[in-house]
């Protein structure tokens, strides 16, 4: 079986994998790492298929979050190589991004695990087997807290607050503000005030006739 045949094989085996994996705050479904590997993994040992990962670079760099919460977040650029039982092997070599970040000294671990993730859902084309959601086209009126919501994550992204696995430093911001309360459990009206108070304050600039900056 050559390397063709091998990732053939490998695609005939993993047909699709579910999202399996649930983000409670966005209420979406997500293929997290273990997932894939766990169905990806038994059909590269049946087949012979075997795929060794090449660092090409790593970013590394600390941020801080608006509780002053200091994090180390990391980029990594990396090459798999997909070597067949014959020996021979698959050109180019699969080259995929991965990024993340962590308070302790898991950022680079996780960036390689959203790395591996990508290239093996590339790689082998796994869809999740679930309906195309656009093949029926609704028009409707946007949900205020779905939008609410939306707003939250991408001024929590801005902070480094989010993962690919973890929303945790969103949480435990809004536990404090909230004195203890549970952000997923929070009603429309106190998620826009949250949002008012994470999000950046407008100031006034002399001199452009009293506009907002």
């Amino acid at each position: 079986m050559n390397i063709q045949e091998a990732i053939t094989a490998v695609m005939e085996d993993v047909r699709s994998i579910e999202k399996g994996d649930h983000n409670d705050f966005h209420n979406f479904a997500f293929r997290g790492i273990d997932r894939v590997l766990n169905r990806v993994g038994p059909a590269l040992r049946s087949h012979g298929l075997v795929v060794t990962p090449e660092l090409r670079s790593l970013d590394s760099r600390d941020i801080t979050t608006s509780k002053g919460k200091r994090e180390r977040e990391v980029t990594v650029t990396v090459a798999y190589h997909f070597r067949g039982p014959e020996g021979d092997s698959l050109e180019p070599p699969v080259v995929v991004p991965g990024e993340a970040s962590d308070a302790g000294d898991k950022a680079v671990a996780k960036a390689m695990s959203v790395a591996q993730r990508t290239a093996y859902i590339q790689a082998f084309n796994i869809p999740t087997g679930e309906t195309d959601p656009d093949q029926h086209t609704i028009t409707r009126a946007v949900d205020p807290l779905v939008k609410v919501k939306t707003e939250i994550w991408a001024q929590a992204e801005k902070r480094g607050w989010i993962t690919d696995d973890s929303y945790q430093p969103l949480a435990d911001d809004f536990g404090q503000w909230s004195q203890g309360r549970d952000i997923t459990e929070a009603d429309e009206k106190t998620l826009r005030d949250y949002l008012a108070h994470i999000r950046p304050k407008r100031t006034m600039r002399r001199g452009n006739g009293g506009q907002q900056s």
